[in-house]
């Protein structure tokens, strides 16, 4: 840039701010120019450049001096010709920072379709540009990808790495080195990535692992309670992609934390727990082993030792989960740190925490503060934490504006200098991307990384819950929204990916292997699968307390009835919504022996 006069005004002070950074942080990054006069700056001398010195080394030329002879008129021409492109310029770099800092905004990241004003300075027409402007080329050499692109280029290209499927949250990081890491990624990628037909084909068979799971759970035990997964499926490829590519990365150690929402599918499929023993613990045979534990199916615990796609081994570690939300964030930390120091890691590379945290508990329960301020001490760290927020938009029955002052869940995190990914759940190559950024962005800085993965939840709070009472508007939207797994199977038939007899093969096996357990299950010669805790805890034996009391509870049938029967008495002048009235009538039939009690 060899014009300073037209490169150096009051509205360019940020870009040359931050083109100074630059230069500290890496003086051969900067234009040859720029790094002459900021040299000369740094020197204590006076920079040399014209309209900076007051001896310049050339002859200075004004209108009223013309180089060559040119006519006062042709050099006022060439001057405001000069200093309306430098102004036009320095616009498209404020248009590109806006972008990388407002982007996120206009990201089309909620799968039900809502969708956030677009900020007006991510609009050219905010800096006077007009459709005539369309073609006209404009150096980006301070964003990836070509050097030269026309006004239409750039708007193109800044939409498709920041306001897809995918919104980042970086510009709060105070290093510069940092965030250009992240631009270089993103920006040079278009934050895509390209998947082999067979990561294609295991996204969406983990999309049939989740789907045919809780459609089955809710067929075999009706009204039971099992805090479905439905509409946030994606969690099932994200966490595979993360654990295959941590595994073959040079983690050995995995240990997950998370709350009730979907954890039995991710016991069955990731963690591989036998679904004979899942169908087991919902029909209550051995409900006898659980004495003394005072625990429930969705908050069991589990161990597994997978195998990643190349052949890597990866312990996993499933931390048994306290019914108080966010509470097991610290415990997962602190057995991933024991792992560590037991093993003498302490460049803490070897082992990765996984926490999967629901978006209303995020925002609200204030141990995530206290968690994410023991990330980076010394005492604490763990070579930085996997955030997964499974956002379904609601917590039970409270809606984000009732129950946040913060415009996302994940506001919290930007206490540290880490990114921050929104990604929509129903784009599953988009959630593939983050996993895969995210992880690379965790190896190279040893920080926590933030993925808050938007999805939806189809039923209600648990599946005795009726959310149409409370939500009727999104619940609406959610009736007529198609699966995650339907909507990437048409992707992938769209673009000759997979067949739909492939797919429905996956499907069906899925079915016919839930099917099988279920029948072994309940045989009577049905045997528990003992665990065998190993390593450190061989020892260990667990188990009921054997000299517990076990004072009678029991209540006389006529008095339960009687009190049940109290419970679905109405108003006289109280006019129930019609499934309500349907409700009270089925309860009545429960409390005079008609009907089988619904526990849910």
């Amino acid at each position: 840039m060899s014009d300073f006069n037209t490169q150096l005004n009051s509205q360019s002070l940020a870009y040359v701010e931050e083109l100074y950074a630059q230069f500290v942080e890496s003086p051969g990054s900067v234009p040859q120019e720029w790094r002459t006069y900021f040299e000369a700056l740094r020197n204590g001398n006076k920079p040399q450049a014209a309209g900076w010195s007051t001896n310049p080394p050339f002859p200075q030329r004004t209108i009223f001096n013309p180089p060559g002879g040119l006519s006062v008129s042709s050099a006022a021409t060439s001057s405001a010709r000069q200093l309306r492109s430098a102004s036009m310029q320095e616009r498209i770099d404020q248009l590109i920072r806006n972008y990388r800092v407002r982007g996120h905004i206009a990201a089309q990241i909620d799968p039900l379709g809502t969708q956030n004003p677009i900020p007006p300075e991510l609009d050219p027409a905010y800096y006077g540009f007009t459709h005539d402007d369309a073609q006209r080329e404009f150096s980006t050499s301070l964003m990836g990808g070509p050097e030269i692109r026309s006004l239409q280029g750039i708007v193109q290209w800044l939409k498709t790495t920041y306001c897809r499927s995918i919104g980042v949250q970086f510009m709060h990081i105070d290093s510069l080195h940092v965030r250009q890491w992240l631009q270089t990624r993103m920006e040079e990628s278009g934050n895509k990535i390209k998947l082999e037909r067979e990561q294609q084909i295991r996204i969406l068979s983990r999309l049939a692992d989740a789907v045919v799971f809780e459609e089955f759970l809710a067929k075999k035990f009706v009204g039971a309670k099992s805090f479905s997964l439905d509409g946030g499926e994606t969690l099932l490829p994200l966490l595979e992609l993360a654990i295959d590519k941590l595994g073959n990365e040079g983690t050995r150690e995995v240990v997950i934390g998370m709350a009730h929402r979907g954890r039995l599918n991710v016991l069955a499929n990731i963690m591989k727990k036998s679904p004979r023993e899942i169908f087991r613990e919902f029909d209550d045979t051995d409900a006898h082993l659980q004495y003394g534990r005072g625990d429930v199916k969705y908050h069991m615990g589990h161990s597994h030792n997978w195998i990643t796609m190349k052949g890597a081994p990866v312990h996993l570690s499933l931390c048994f989960n306290p019914s108080h939300l966010e509470y097991v964030n610290t415990v997962a930390m602190g057995r991933l740190r024991a792992k560590q120091d037991r093993f003498k890691d302490f460049q803490r590379e070897t082992g990765a925490c996984i926490l999967i945290h629901g978006d209303a508990a995020f925002a609200g329960e204030g141990i995530v503060q206290e968690t994410l301020n023991l990330s980076e001490l010394e005492g604490y760290k763990v070579g930085g934490t996997i955030h997964i927020i499974l956002n379904n938009q609601i917590g039970f029955t409270t809606n984000p504006h009732e129950s946040r002052s913060t415009t996302y869940a994940t506001d919290v995190a930007k206490m540290l200098q880490i990114p921050i990914f929104h990604v929509n759940g129903e784009d599953p190559e988009a959630v593939a991307q983050v996993i895969h950024l995210a992880l690379d962005f965790r190896k190279k800085f040893h920080r926590d990384v933030v993925i808050d993965m938007y999805c939806y939840r189809r039923k209600g709070h648990n599946e005795a819950d009726e959310p149409e009472f409370t939500q009727p508007v999104m619940y609406k939207i959610i009736r007529e929204h198609v699966s995650v797994f339907d909507g990437y199977l048409d992707h992938l038939l769209n673009m000759k990916g997979v067949s739909r007899e492939e797919a429905e093969a996956i499907v069906e096996a899925r079915r016919v292997k839930l099917e099988t357990e279920l029948t072994a299950a309940r045989r009577d010669s049905f045997i528990r699968c003992e665990h065998h805790w190993g390593g450190t805890w061989s020892s260990y034996h667990g188990g009921p307390i054997e000299r517990a009391d076990h004072p009678d509870t029991g209540v006389p049938l006529e008095t339960l009835s009687k009190l049940a029967m109290l419970e679905t008495e109405l108003p006289e002048d109280f006019q129930p919504h019609r499934k309500i009235e349907r409700l009270m009538e089925q309860r009545r039939q429960m409390a005079s022996g008609e009907q089988l009690l619904d526990w849910g």
